[in-house]
């Protein structure tokens, strides 16, 4: 060692003086240069024009809740949800489903308070509950508080045992249930809203019916003809992409409550500047450590957890083109907790639950994500990636995830 120590002195001193002599950092390689996105409707090709080239994505998409987001009602439903045309009674109200000339129709109470029929134009969701959309005044849908269980088969009221009535903004025929200006933008792809306000009514367009290709990609009509004219060659000029890092952003367009500015976000702008998003705040929104409280959907909780911290995004737990899970179970988590990845402690699964392995109690969601049930029927994680805290149970009335199984006992107990 004594021998190398002269040669390791004299490497050291060339490398402080290369510092010395330029402290200027090397010069990155330049970015590609990338094609911006035109959010103009005739810049699209649709969905089925990428599946010549993308046949493995477009199968994983074309079944997947993104795909049929918003979608003509089905034979099977037509069959089972309108066909008995038996009423349905929801508070002090009633609705009766029925079929007029092979297509749906509700009697329900319109603008007037009085059952009227209103044709079903399509329906929004797909599991586990639909939601119909019927014409309103002028050009509006309206999404329609009678909605369809396919699992039980049977009609249910959105709002539960609330009792609206028409002409409050909240009741199906109001402007909070105008489908225009409410639901519509996530259900399909470049959607502009169009609303006029002198005329007080909608032009509403889209390019696509459900959440397609290009709500993600961003318009791709120029590159779909580029490649048809050069099959096999690389190298195309019109490919606008969409950075790894905008990934989010692209997500939260949908996947959080927020508002909107401007109606012209595209994939690979930055998120809050289009959207107004509701945060985690002491309003009402939100329990006082952050999980949901109100319907908030994945974003905000999300960019509050630690996972957002160390780097994680949608992508490392998410099928980006199924929406589905990457991996069953907990194997998903522990691809980061068993290796100690983007800084995660490492677990010991048998440790690290109280209850038997291979139990609902052992799955990580179950305490890390809990469940909270809106629309009635929908049960939804808390992306928040939150610690059970029975002791916030005990001082601020705040849900714990032992107890929210564990029903039959105490916040003390947990």
């Amino acid at each position: 060692m004594n021998a190398l120590r002269p040669i390791l002195l004299s490497a050291v001193c060339v490398l402080l003086a290369g510092c010395g002599a330029d402290r200027t950092p090397p010069t990155p390689p330049a970015a590609k240069p990338t094609v911006p996105l035109s959010g103009d409707p005739a810049a699209y090709a649709g969905s089925k024009r990428c599946a010549e080239c993308h046949a493995a994505e477009y199968e994983k998409w074309k079944n997947s809740h993104h795909a049929r987001a918003e979608q003509d009602v089905t034979p099977d439903v037509l069959a089972e949800a309108f066909a008995p045309g038996k009423p349905f009674q929801h508070a002090t109200q009633q609705t009766t489903p029925i079929l007029e000339d092979g297509k749906p129709v509700l009697i329900a109470d319109g603008l007037g308070g009085k059952n009227e029929k209103h044709r079903v134009s399509h329906v929004i969701g797909v599991y586990p509950l639909l939601q119909f959309l019927v014409h309103g005044t002028g050009n509006r849908l309206q999404a329609t508080e009678a909605c369809w269980d396919p699992t039980k088969k049977e009609w249910f009221n959105v709002y539960g045992a609330e009792d609206r009535f028409a002409g409050e903004w909240g009741h199906w025929t109001g402007r909070g249930m105008n489908c225009n200006s409410m639901c519509a933008y996530c259900h399909n792809t470049r959607l502009q809203k169009g609303y006029d306000a002198e005329k007080d009514d909608y032009v509403t367009t889209r390019v696509e019916r459900g959440v397609g290709c290009e709500s993600c990609h961003g318009a791709m009509k120029d590159h779909s003809e580029w490649q048809e004219k050069n099959k096999g060659l690389k190298g195309d000029p019109t490919l606008g992409r969409v950075p790894r890092s905008a990934m989010l952003d692209t997500c939260a367009s949908c996947h959080a409550r927020r508002g909107e500015l401007d109606g012209d976000f595209l994939p690979g702008h930055n998120f809050l500047d289009h959207f107004n998003p509701a945060l985690v705040d002491q309003s009402n929104l939100w329990y006082p450590d952050g999980q949901n409280l109100d319907e908030d959907f994945e974003w905000a909780a999300f960019t509050g957890s630690r996972m957002h911290a160390a780097g994680i995004t949608c992508a490392n737990c998410h099928d980006l083109h199924s929406g589905k899970r990457l991996i069953p179970g907990n194997m998903l988590c522990m691809q980061c907790h068993q290796t100690g990845a983007y800084k995660a402690p490492v677990i010991d699964p048998l440790q690290h639950t109280f209850h038997k392995p291979d139990s609902t109690g052992s799955d990580c969601t179950t305490c890390h994500m809990p469940l909270t049930t809106y629309m009635q029927r929908h049960p939804r994680h808390d992306h928040g990636f939150t610690s059970p805290d029975p002791l916030l149970t005990i001082e601020l009335g705040i849900p714990n995830a032992c107890n929210r199984c564990h029903t039959n006992q105490t916040p003390a107990w947990a």
